[in-house]
């Protein structure tokens, strides 16, 4: 009931954000443009989705390698399968399945693998809130929907600051870490707060992500290089549609983008996405040209991207590394995987405290 009840709001919200997409625009010229662009464009925006999958796994087995080193193959294959459940799963309950597909007990735990992901998911947000920030500073004033984009920039960057934060506190300091996150959910349920600050004690067991000097600067050497992939692409696939966006213009679309589908939605992301992407393409766009050759670039974009991830995801689903059955159950067995290895780190304290005596 559950996750038929979360996965009902995202299609709710993906067929709200459609329909506001679509509201009062001219279907048949839409549906013109797609049909007249110049898909020769798509060739090496193909070609860049693929460099992008391969920073974006690289970028991941330097997070995990201070837990356990991951051969490159299987790190793939659960890249790839794990990019797939997220944008295929309403609500973006599929980002449980990178950490559990990768997991490898007892070398690597769940607890390891979904900290990683985490720390992924904060780097990306910091990175690319504050892009949107600076980018959003070389639009005109007087620009409409300007001032808004700009309170989202910063509430996004806000957020993932205050997470890093808390991230920061969590490895330096578990206690204080697990009886914060016991205090925020205990007046909303006890029984609740208990259960999470439970899960919560195990993951920050699994918060020993923390490189060498040099595996740090390559991260985040590979981070800029995956977002400078993501915006360049995106100017590139805007060509075959005769929008010429420059590249502060990409990227600030980009970060519009990346901050609209951050709300959780129904499978691939839809509604959402062309939502966002329409959004940041009025900052600097005619609003005829938005309507029409604007709506069939967001959508021709989404179709691109939904393909490129399901087809890389299907290609290694049937590989020796992947386990198919538990995907969709990814999210359930995670959050019992942490139970169970909170429940075996306090028999382990309990058990060495008399020790420490």
């Amino acid at each position: 009931m559950k996750r038929f009840v979360q996965a009902a709001v995202g299609i709710a919200i993906s067929a709200g954000a459609l329909w506001l997409t679509l509201r009062g625009k001219d279907l048949g010229a839409i549906w013109l443009a797609i049909r007249s662009a110049d898909y020769v464009w798509v060739i090496p925006y193909l070609f860049i989705l693929t460099a992008i999958h391969l920073a974006r796994t690289w970028r991941w087995g330097i997070l995990l390698e201070p837990v356990a080193k991951v051969p490159f193959a299987k790190l793939n294959a659960a890249s790839a399968v794990g990019v797939m459940a997220l944008v295929l799963l309403p609500f973006r309950l599929g980002e449980f399945a990178r950490p559990y597909l990768i997991a490898e007990r007892p070398r690597l735990r769940v607890s390891a693998a979904l900290s990683s992901v985490v720390v992924e998911r904060v780097a990306d947000g910091l990175f690319t809130a504050a892009l949107l920030v600076v980018t959003l500073l070389a639009v005109p004033e007087g620009t409409p929907g300007l001032p808004f984009l700009r309170a989202v920039g910063v509430v996004v960057f806000l957020v993932f600051a205050t997470l890093l934060a808390f991230l920061v506190i969590a490895y330096r300091n578990r206690g204080l870490a697990v009886r914060i996150t016991h205090r925020v959910v205990d007046p909303v349920s006890p029984r609740a707060a208990a259960r999470v600050s439970g899960m919560m004690d195990a993951f920050i067991h699994g918060l020993r992500l923390v490189p060498s000097r040099r595996k740090v600067a390559l991260f985040f050497a590979l981070t800029a290089l995956y977002w400078a992939m993501n915006g360049w692409g995106m100017k590139v696939l805007a060509r075959g549609f005769d929008i010429h966006l420059s590249f502060v213009a990409a990227y600030t679309v980009l970060g519009v983008l990346v901050a609209g589908v951050m709300i959780p939605a129904g499978p691939g992301m839809v509604g959402t996405f062309q939502a966002a992407t329409l959004l940041g393409l009025a900052l600097f766009l005619p609003k005829d040209v938005v309507d029409t050759r604007g709506a069939a670039y967001a959508n021709v974009l989404w179709a691109i991207q939904l393909a490129h991830q399901t087809a890389l995801g299907l290609f290694f689903l049937f590989s020796r590394h992947i386990r198919i059955a538990n995907i969709v159950e990814a999210p359930s067995e995670v959050e019992d995987e942490l139970e169970q290895e909170e429940e075996q780190y306090r028999a382990e304290g309990d058990a060495a405290a008399p020790r420490a005596k």
